[in-house]
This record gives C-alpha cells, structure tokens and sequence, in this order.
C-alpha cells in the first residue's frame, strides 16, 4: 500500500511539472520528428545486426533478455519506481521484474530503470499498463530456472494418410529370342595385277579395279544348333594395251556360296554337312582373242561334304576346320568346247568325284590396323589332288579407306601346260581402294 501511495504521489507530482514544461520541451515539431528518426534509425540498425551478425554468447549486454522493455507498450515498472526513490528492490516482498543479481550481471539495467522513471516524469500520457497487470496475466514466468528447447516431430502432429489401393492391368509381352544374325561387307580397290602364264582360267597382268560383296546369315542357337550361309562375290575389270578386240577385260570373276549345318558334339567340336558352290558370271577372254577360255557354269563345282567342325573363337583369331572323309564333288561345264580343258571327258558336261575334303576358314587380328584373313581348300579322290589357299591381308587406314593384299596359289592335277606338266598357280594382286559395312 505504501509503494502505491508513493506511485500516486509521484504522478501526481510529475503531471503538474510536465504540464509546465511540456511546451517548452515538445514545442518544436521539428526537433520531436528528428528525435523519433534518429530512434527509428538505431531501432533499424539494431535489427539489421541481429538479422546478420549477432551470435549469442550470454556476456554481452546487448544480448539481455530486458531490452524488451523498450519495444514494447510502455509500463510502469516498480523497479524503475524503486530505484528513483532509492528503495532496495530485495526489502519488498513480492519479487520484482528483475532481481537483484540480474542487476549485478547485467550492468545496464540500472540505465534501463532511470530511462522509464523519466518517461514517466515526463511522458506519463504514454504509459497504458502497469506491471501489476503484466504479473496478473502471468506475462512473463518467474519458474523457469533455464531456457527449454522443445523439440516437436513433424510426424508427431500429421495424421498419415491411408494408401489407396490402385489395381492397374499389366501387360506382358513376351519375345522369342532371335539366334539369326545376318552381316554385309562391300568393297571397291584399285589393284595392280599379276597372273602367272599358266593360270588355269587364262589372264594377263594389268592395273585394274575390283568390287567385292561378303553377305551372311547365320542361326546359332546357343552354340548348339548352327546354320551357317555366306555368299562371296567378287567381279574385277581391266583395260589391256593392245587389245583391239575387247575393249575391257575381266580380271576376277567369282561367285562362291557355302551353306553349312552343324550340330553340337563336345566343347568345341560338331557334326557338320557342307556344300560349297562357285561358278563365274562373264566370259573370260584373252588379248586380241574370240576364244573363251571360261564363262558362266563353266566350269561350276559343287562338294558336298559330311564329317566333323572344329571352331575357335577368341578376341584377335577365329578359326573353323571342317573335316569331312565323305565328300562328293560335282563338275559341270555348260559349253562343251571346255568340258576336256577343265577334267570332264569330251561330250561329258558332268563329272563326279568321291572322296575326302578338307576347309579352313580363318581371321586373325595381327593388329588393329592389319587383319589376315584366308581359305584352305583341300580335295582327293585319292587319284587326282586340288588345293586352294587364297589369303587377303587387309591395312585399314580408317572407316571407309584400305589397302588390301590378295595371294592365291593353287594346284590341280587335271590341269597342264603346253607342255602336259602340273604347275602351281598364282595370282596376286594390291590394291588401295573403299570399304562399307553392315
């Protein structure tokens, strides 16, 4: 009751000398304006450091908790009542806003309390609440003896939903595995070429060109069923000095199919049936001659062959030999005028062979620009020999250009020279030219 009576005087005390000095101080609106900019501006201030820079380290005094007291709605606080009438703030029995040792640590509060004394001396008009009323309404806790940090889970305060169940039809489209596999490689060279004077099908050396075609299409079923075909053809043309009756010439003329099945032995090995076919597509003449020395279907050879396959595949080679003790080798010659020069008896456009055969296939990767890749063909009828061995080296320089080198020799026992001897027979050619893949 004493310290109300105190208050009551004091305003009542103040109200009369505010009234008094009241225009004398707020007489200038200018000077009030500059006053509230200037606190407008440290307020701005203030809160552009703790929006930036401040960092909590509960020693500072701009980091007191009480500093409220000048942001919010004035009041009339007993402390400040207190220390203006020089009362102990520890001799009154209910505890006031700020406790003594809060006094202590924090320097500024008696600054704090001399401010709000004369505002109240000198602005009492501002003051609209007393701390009575903020402890009333329990505005600020006394029982909290440190800071609590509540810690709420997201999940803890949202429902889940509950999932929807959503029946969508699936379609399943099954696909049977395809073991075919089909290759195309083409070809364009410029050659110069060489073909020994007992060359089998005639021929003379020249510079010439050559288009080449390799197709395949191949089954392989897991390495256990394989279907293998592949057509090679090769089609070449010169021009020969001298020659006043063909105006070209062509240099190779070729035409081969293979067409093999082969099931599945042991690893590496398969019973195998072969037939490998190989004619020619023009007549082939000599310089300054009518004569043909062959054409289409003649000859035409055809050998049927059953027996074993050995195949080997690795990263840099690839090998296929097909051994076949049973084999059936079949010639024939369209034009009767070659039927003698290639086996056949006169007026005999066919001839058959049985016996034994043998065919090697291989690729080797010499390196990533040289590749090797060759043919041996080997059949008896234990009375009359032929053996091929044609081999292509080829030198890629990149995608599209190459240089390939081709070397064929081959021996057959049914033919002769002029002077009724067996020779060997080579052809050979080099060229630079145009490769297409597929």
């Amino acid at each position: 009751m004493r310290r109300v009576l105190l208050v009551i005087s004091l305003v009542l005390a103040a109200t009369s000398v505010v009234a008094q000095r009241h225009h004398t101080h707020f007489a200038s609106p200018s000077m009030a304006q500059a006053i509230a900019a200037r606190y407008a501006d440290s307020l701005s201030r203030l809160r552009v450091y703790y929006d930036s820079t401040w960092v909590y380290d509960g020693e500072r005094p701009l980091v007191n908790p009480y500093y409220y007291r000048l942001f919010v709605q004035p009041t009339l606080y007993y402390s400040s009542v207190d220390q203006a009438m020089g009362l102990r703030v520890d001799s009154i029995n209910k505890p006031s806003l700020l406790q003594p040792h809060y006094d202590q640590k924090l320097r500024v509060n008696t600054a704090l309390n001399s401010f709000f004394a004369s505002l109240y001396t000198t602005r009492p008009d501002l003051i609209r609440l007393t701390q009575s009323a903020i402890d009333e309404k329990q505005g600020i806790r006394q029982d909290l003896p440190s800071e609590v940090n509540r810690k709420v889970a997201i999940t803890d305060k949202v429902t889940p939903s509950k999932p929807v169940e959503v029946y969508e039809p699936v379609q399943v489209i099954s696909h049977r595995p395809n073991f075919w596999s089909t290759s195309q490689r083409y070809s364009l060279q410029f050659m110069q070429n060489y073909i020994s004077s007992n060359w089998y099908k005639g021929g003379n050396s020249s510079n010439s060109f050559l288009a080449t075609a390799y197709l395949t299409l191949n089954y392989n079923k897991n390495n256990k069923v394989i279907f293998e075909n592949s057509l090679d053809v090769k089609l070449g043309f010169q021009t020969v000095k001298g020659d006043t009756v063909h105006k070209f010439q062509t240099t190779t003329d070729e035409i081969r199919m293979v067409n093999k099945v082969g099931l599945r032995a042991i690893k590496n090995w398969y019973y195998s049936i072969s037939l490998q076919s190989w004619t020619q597509m023009l007549p082939k003449y000599h310089t300054n001659s009518h004569t043909i020395y062959s054409d289409f279907m003649s000859p035409f050879e055809t050998v049927l062959s059953a027996g074993m396959e050995y195949k080997y595949s690795k990263s840099k080679l690839s090998l296929s030999a097909n051994i076949a003790p049973l084999s059936f080798d079949l010639k024939y010659v369209a034009r009767e005028a070659l039927e003698k020069r290639y086996g056949n008896l006169p007026r005999h456009h066919l001839r058959e062979y049985y016996g034994s055969n043998i065919t090697v296939n291989y690729t080797w990767k010499i390196l990533k620009e040289l590749s090797w890749t060759g043919r041996i063909y080997y059949f008896t009828n234990y009375q009359k020999v032929q053996m091929e061995w044609e081999n292509t080296f080829n030198f890629t320089i990149n995608k599209f250009i190459s240089s390939k080198l081709y070397l064929y020799p081959r021996f057959d026992d049914t033919q002769y020279n002029a002077n009724r001897e067996h020779r060997v027979q080579f052809k050979e050619w080099i060229s630079l030219g145009f490769n297409y893949s597929l």
